[in-house]
């Protein structure tokens, strides 16, 4: 019966270490690097995955989750896709702290300047790998986003975090989505008003942002090329201290220990 206990515990215990040494917190900060007057970004859909996401494949057509995404920032069709597929990956929604906040009960986007920094707790063997979407505003169905699902990698085969370099998002790098025409019209965040225009047969290809220059917004203003420099964002990842073992696991090792090491003289005794 005591073998039972101790075999138990010791599972126990084991499950618990290994959860322990596993778990790692990181840090990911977000910046929108426009001036005032520049682009806005819609919450940030960051996936954590062992390798096997992939929100888009350049040269396809994007799927009704993308589209969402793309033509009006809406990430929970996209969570749900990624919860059905059955790969190990964890999400979460980056918001602006304080955002223009286009609709009741979404959240804020994240404005030209503006930061936001969340922490999360991942699995260096599950959650390797880095992938993000967003759509940038005001547009009709322009994203930023790595379709290849190896690009970023946060942890090496070993479990360490790699350091990874701040990710910096160019603004030559953005997508179209292929769902709508981009003329500004019946555009999210634009003040142009109109309808509008499906695109027939549109495939995801990178599009630059030239054409956006110029649009007046929701906000009040119009887009300046000049507020929108090299880079449109930056990702940054630090690893966040250890968080301290249960002050009880301790004493539940050496306690097994101790009933072992019990268990042995009993048994050296009963022989001798």
């Amino acid at each position: 019966m005591k073998t039972m206990i101790r075999a138990a515990l010791l599972a126990s215990a084991c499950s618990l270490t290994a959860g322990m040494v596993h778990a790692t917190s990181l840090q990911v900060t977000i910046e929108n690097l426009s001036d005032t007057d520049g682009l806005y970004l819609t919450p940030f859909l960051n996936v954590f995955h062992d390798g096997t996401y992939a929100g888009f494949q350049e040269g396809s057509a994007a799927s009704s989750q993308l589209e969402a995404i793309a033509e009006e920032g809406m990430v929970g069709a996209e969570i749900e896709r990624i919860n059905s597929l059955g790969i190990n990956a964890q999400t979460a929604v980056a918001t602006g702290p304080q955002g223009f906040g286009s609709q009741p009960g979404q959240p804020p986007v994240l404005d030209a300047g503006e930061v936001t920094t969340f922490v999360i707790d991942l699995d260096p063997s599950d959650n390797r790998y880095y992938s993000f979407l967003s759509m940038v505003i005001p547009s009709n169905d322009t994203f930023v986003g790595n379709g290849n699902p190896l690009a970023y990698e946060l942890f090496d085969d070993q479990g360490n975090f790699t350091n990874i370099s701040e990710i910096l998002v160019d603004a030559n790098d953005i997508w179209d989505g292929g769902t709508e025409e981009n003329d500004g019209l019946g555009a999210a965040f634009s003040a142009a008003g109109g309808t509008a225009t499906e695109t027939v047969g549109g495939v995801v290809e990178l599009s630059g942002i030239d054409f956006l220059f110029g649009q007046p917004t929701v906000a009040g203003f119009t887009v300046d090329g000049n507020a929108v420099g090299a880079a449109l964002a930056s990702i940054s990842f630090e690893e966040v201290a250890p968080v301290p073992l249960p002050a009880a696991l301790p004493l539940l090792l050496a306690g097994l220990g101790a009933m072992g090491l019990t268990s042995r003289r009993r048994s050296q005794r009963a022989k001798a």
